[in-house]
């Protein structure tokens, strides 16, 4: 008797384990199936584009905070050299919103020239690749340069473009007093109020693609004063909501943030400013 129960035991003992084991390998399995490869159609990395004299910590901190609110993750760098050539470090894995920093060597050089670095950047996406779509975020001149390189798009050569986010950028030029006597660079003369780059965009406004929703948010550090002097220390709103005149109806909304701590450098650092892009660019209500 003692020994027919020792053998129920064991065989109780085995079929158990064989159980615990067929569990295992089906929950891997499980998982494993279910990472289905994403299609390219499905996948919508953003650029974030610096502005001038801008560099690699200009975007960091933002997306070191998205990343932690994992509306996406930074998978590859783009770097341009003076000479348009680009270096690419990281690749494109399998995500939905992945993140792709692009950094100018010349963070000096005309809206022109760092449209048509774009412009490279863009093809080079589509071809090697297979971006099908992208959004862009662009701070101040890299806001400028996003939207010049709309106006003048082939979109059969590159990424088609579904939403672009600009900070600060100035559409009607920088008025602050003093500053192109402390400054030097190309972007200096596209940057003054009617330069011949600004006037071209608004001239061009016809065509702008007609399926790019578009985002102008301004910083206004001095909300009790006048409202044609708000501005963020350095770009005053009405120069961002100058973007509305090269937008068609409907495609354009804009955000004002009032706060001391909007600043022309400081407002990509506000955590509702990430809110904004957040529900802007993925919806997110968090």
């Amino acid at each position: 008797m003692i020994t027919a129960n020792k053998s129920i035991m064991k065989w109780l003992s085995l079929l158990v384990g064989s159980i615990l084991i067929g569990l295992i390998f089906f929950m891997i399995n499980s998982k494993s199936s279910s990472s289905e490869p994403i299609d390219q159609e499905d996948m919508t990395p953003t650029l974030f584009i610096h502005g001038y004299k801008g560099g690699p910590r200009s975007f960091q901190t933002m997306i070191d905070r998205m990343q932690s609110l994992e509306w996406g993750k930074k998978q590859m760098v783009i770097y341009v050299a003076s000479d348009g050539d680009l270096t690419i470090q990281g690749g494109i894995q399998q995500s939905r919103t992945p993140f792709i920093q692009v950094l100018f060597e010349n963070n000096r050089a005309s809206i022109n020239s760092q449209t048509h670095w774009l412009e490279g950047i863009m093809q080079r996406l589509k071809y090697d690749y297979e971006i099908q779509q992208v959004n862009i975020i662009g701070h101040s001149m890299g806001g400028l340069i996003s939207a010049n390189y709309l106006l003048n798009a082939q979109e059969f050569t590159a990424p088609k473009v579904e939403k672009l986010a600009v900070i600060a950028s100035p559409f009607k030029g920088i008025r602050k007093e003093g500053y192109f006597k402390s400054n030097y660079g190309e972007a200096t003369t596209d940057l003054q109020p009617e330069s011949e780059a600004l006037i071209q965009m608004v001239e061009k406004k016809n065509q702008f693609p007609p399926h790019v929703d578009v985002l102008a948010i301004a910083g206004i550090i001095n909300k009790e004063a006048p409202e044609q002097l708000h501005w963020d220390g350095l770009v005053h709103a009405s120069s961002v909501k100058g973007l509305q005149d090269i937008v068609p109806f409907g495609q354009y909304q804009e955000e004002m943030v009032y706060n001391k701590q909007a600043s022309h450098s400081g407002l990509h650092e506000l955590a509702e400013v990430d809110l904004l892009l957040g529900k802007f660019l993925w919806e997110q209500q968090n």
